[in-house]
């Protein structure tokens, strides 16, 4: 009931989220998260609350201080009788911690390591795991989200529930209860080596919202969930994992900035807060104590100034800015003093436990302050209700991680969080439809052997003529004139740098080799686009570049949306979380709107030279339809992406009581089917290799061996399904139709179905199809030409096949076919006519333009130096000799209107 009311406020919320800040209905909204949440504590009051209490008086001193203990465990596979499990298995069956810590593994080896772990405690085990960008943090083959800082860029409070949701019900699967995210520190200080991109963005207010949206999400999936590191590890510029950090504000600097986001995750009901192993000397007068060990920090600002109830857990304790200064044992008893529920990582569980233990019995720290945080353990066991389940089924894990509602939201995080902070030489999007000769050169200072691998390839799929590259720490000589070579041929550099967030790194520099590189892309002149995965700030070491763009993340998802973001697929419409000294500040970014990459009317009112011409070829259509060459026509014309004519006229057979034709008519295409329908198949078949089109007719069919037809390549076939003329062959329809049984055997598929599956559904081609279904109720304008097979299509879903074909393959963005196989598909040696100084087409398209004319009127030409198509559907009769010369007025009606 809980989640229910919980799912049902949310709803509300999201819709007052656009409410301006101030307003009654915000101050409203925000009254109504305090009181709801104060019901829903941390730790409600509950009936499982007596198991906890019971079985707090049935512990000894020891066991109850090792409930207050977490230990490592990784997800890989273990043998169960070596050493790593056996020392595992000591911890939980003698030392009795009471929780592990979930690290590096794989989906069903974590699962299953868990669950054998509990089957071995005596009490239920409280599983954690750093989760900060998902499972996939932690755990191969989950969902992958995009680091907090991407999340940050999309400025989404919905974003950050759903992901908080996703991350929730991934945990539970795999037998986790408490995730030790989100992180809410405020990255105010570009030098921060560790927070960076985990970090929601430096603005208190954004990561107090994102943060608190994430929190809610996913205590609605069922996890206890962590604010992380208390006061704040932000403004600094020291990794912790390696020694102690300091934090230069002081209190009325630390209650408006860092402190913020804690406040907001403590109204939201955030579960634990975890604290940093920094100092923050002006506000502790201890230079040397970290927040970790300081009961000013804990017990005075975190228990009681900001009142939180929750469980507090330390850092790891195994971390250099602990172990640098105090041994094991001491770090635990100064914890626990300072006002820790929980002991993290211990360098050694047992020395901890001990000394716990002795600091107990000599007075160091009173039994009962014990007793409060093993209460508050075993309270978040209860509320969990893993006293009364504690193993996960196996069976449901392929049903919940990485489910398609998952993979496409940590998508759409990803594609919202691409920021583009200058492109002065308008270089984005980059028209995929141009065929650039591009370099994507892709530099890590890691020794990663192929770094941004994902990127390149989606680059890949996007962009034919592109040359990939990749560099990481170890660049010789020999690589670098590899570049300088793909440089002097391209057209335009793509130049991505993948910065991974490494312990005891310096990201924010570029190094001086990859800098080298860089300021020979620069003095190439050649147009540029700086992409930056990971670590938005190296542009420091470059502001001069022109066109800069930021994914805040090297997950898989964020690859794919730059490739998608740089070739105009998606919008642009992410905002800088950070600012970046002397290049940018916090909220800037660039709208740059989708490429659509789809054919567009021309505007109504749009009037000039090309509309006003191309407008006299609909007037010379209508009158050849009533001179009676055919009874109706529809006429269609794209230029430059744009339909400028489509103009329909007569009816859709010669009786005078037929209907009269529309834009929506279908028409039978006759000899036009071959080219359109069985070509298209052909060359899909060809391009997944399911047929070779320099193999032998025989290979497929070979019951034709007797036969001439056998003897002939499958390319000799293909090009004469659609011309009478062709030689050595002069059946067209029979060639059609063998063709189409090998197509039919090679594919294992019934070529419509193939047709319709991969290439006139997807492309919007509603009104195809080769036999009209028996409940059509639209116009059909038969032809009386005999040519087997026929496809029925109108002249707008022909439009869509033409632009197709233009753009070499691509439409809206997805690739229907490569554009070598539209050179072949348009080429001399094919099914399609060619311009020819023997026949009018010769004296009036361009020498690479490619089409066909039926014996029925209907006609479709295709030019692509002038990014111009024609296509004219009629229904006359084959033997009317003013045909081919109504063809021919009409085209040349249309190219005189065309610029040249």
């Amino acid at each position: 009931m809980i989640s229910s009311c919980l799912r049902a406020f949310e709803s509300l919320r999201f819709s007052f989220l656009d409410k301006p800040k101030g307003s009654k209905a915000r101050r409203v909204l925000a009254i109504a998260t305090v009181f709801l949440f104060a019901s829903f504590s941390a730790f409600p009051e509950s009936p499982q609350e007596n198991w906890a209490d019971k079985t707090l008086k049935n512990l000894s001193l020891r066991d109850r201080i090792a409930q207050l203990v977490q230990i490592r465990v990784s997800g890989k596979f273990l043998n169960r009788r070596s050493a790593e499990f056996d020392a595992i298995r000591d911890q939980i069956k003698q030392n009795h911690v009471g929780g592990v810590v979930l690290f590096a593994g794989n989906v069903y080896e974590s699962a299953i390591l868990l669950n054998d772990l509990q089957s071995i405690s005596r009490l239920p085990l409280l599983v954690a795991a750093d989760f900060e960008r998902g499972a996939s943090f932690r755990i191969a083959d989950t969902t992958s989200f995009a680091w907090t800082m991407a999340l940050g860029a999309t400025n989404s409070e919905q974003f950050a529930y759903q992901q908080g949701l996703a991350t929730a019900r991934e945990s539970r699967a795999l037998g986790v209860h408490w995730i030790f995210a989100p992180v809410l520190d405020v990255n105010n200080n570009p030098r921060n080596p560790v927070i960076n991109i985990r970090s929601f963005g430096e603005d208190p207010d954004l990561v107090s919202r994102l943060g608190s949206a994430f929190i809610r999400g996913a205590r609605s999936g069922g996890v206890l969930t962590t604010a992380k590191h208390f006061p704040g590890h932000g403004d600094t510029a020291t990794d912790s994992h390696l020694r102690l950090a300091v934090v230069q504000s002081d209190m009325a600097r630390l209650q408006s900035v860092e402190l913020a986001p804690f406040k907001s995750a403590i109204e939201a009901g955030v579960d634990s807060i975890m604290t940093a192993h920094v100092s923050v000397p002006k506000v502790t007068g201890e230079p040397q104590t970290p927040a970790t060990l300081s009961s000013k920090i804990l017990n005075d600002l975190l228990r009681n100034s900001l009142n939180f109830k929750g469980l507090v857990v330390t850092d790891a304790l195994e971390m250099g800015g602990i172990t640098n200064t105090y041994w094991c044992g001491l770090a635990a008893v100064r914890a626990i003093q300072a006002g820790s529920d929980i002991l993290l990582l211990p360098a050694d569980p047992t020395v901890a436990i001990n000394e716990v233990v002795r600091a107990v019995k000599r007075g160091d720290i009173p039994e009962s302050r014990i007793n409060e945080s093993v209460r508050k353990v075993l309270r978040a066991k209860s509320r969990l209700k893993l006293h009364q389940t504690r193993m996960i089924p196996i069976s449901g894990i392929g049903e919940i991680i990485a489910s398609p509602q998952n993979l496409e939201l940590a998508q759409n995080i990803a594609d919202h969080s691409i920021t583009v902070l200058k492109d002065q030489a308008k270089l984005l999007p980059i028209d995929p439809t141009g065929y650039p000769k591009i370099l994507s050169l892709v530099l890590t200072p890691d020794l990663e052997s192929e770094p941004g691998a994902v990127f390149q390839a989606e680059m890949r799929r996007r962009f034919p003529f592109i040359e990939t590259l990749w560099g990481n720490a170890r660049i010789s000589d020999e690589f670098v004139s590899v570049i300088e070579k793909a440089v002097s041929e391209s057209d335009l550099i793509v130049f991505s740098t993948l910065g991974r967030l490494v312990s005891g790194r310096n990201s924010e520099a570029m190094p001086a080799i990859q800098r080298k590189i860089f300021d020979k892309l620069m003095a190439s002149r050649k147009p540029l686009i700086w992409m930056s995965f990971g670590n938005p700030y190296i542009v420091q070491s470059a502001t001069q570049v022109g066109t800069y763009a930021c994914a805040f993340s090297y997950s898989d998802v964020s690859q794919i949306a730059a490739a998608k973001a740089l070739a105009g697929e998606i919008e642009i419409t992410g905002r800088m979380p950070v600012s970046i000294p002397g290049y940018s500040k916090a909220g800037d970014g660039l709208a740059i709107p989708k490429l659509d990459m789809v054919l567009k009317s021309i505007a109504a009112t749009e009037s000039g030279p090309l509309k006003s011409g191309i407008e006299k070829a609909g007037q010379l259509l209508e009158t050849h339809v009533q001179a009676g060459t055919f009874p109706g026509a529809q006429l269609v014309v794209g230029y430059k992406g744009r339909i400028i004519l489509n103009f329909a006229i007569g009816r859709i057979a010669p009786s005078g009581v037929a209907r009269m034709t529309s834009p929506e008519t279908v028409y039978d295409l006759a000899s036009l089917s071959a080219v359109v329908g069985l070509s298209s198949a052909v060359m899909m078949a060809a391009e997944s290799k399911s047929l070779i089109l320099d193999a032998p007719v025989l290979d497929y069919v070979p019951e034709m061996k007797e036969k001439d037809i056998g003897k002939l390549n499958l390319s000799d076939l293909w090009k004469a399904s659609a011309n009478k003329e062709s030689s050595p062959v002069s059946a067209a329809a029979g060639n059609r139709n063998l063709l189409m049984t090998i197509v039919n055997r090679a594919t294992a598929t019934p070529l419509e179905r193939l047709l319709t599956e991969r290439l006139f559904k997807p492309l919007g081609m509603s009104s195809t199809f080769y036999k009209p279904p028996q409940n059509y109720r639209g116009e059909i304008a038969y032809s009386g030409e005999s040519t087997g097979e026929r496809l029925f299509c109108s002249a707008q879903d022909l439009a869509l096949f033409a632009q197709m074909l233009l753009n070499r393959g691509i439409y809206a963005h997805r690739r229907y076919l490569r554009p070598e196989t539209v050179d072949r598909i348009s080429g001399r040696h094919s099914p399609w006519f060619k311009p020819s100084d023997s026949d009018w087409a010769g004296k009036l398209f361009s020498p690479g333009a490619f089409g066909h004319n039926g014996e029925t009127g209907s006609m479709l030409w295709i030019d692509p130096s002038r990014k111009l198509f024609i296509v004219l559907l009629a229904n006359g009769r084959p033997d009317n000799g003013r045909i081919s010369e109504a063809q021919r007025n009409i085209c040349e009606s249309i190219l005189s209107s065309i610029p040249e």
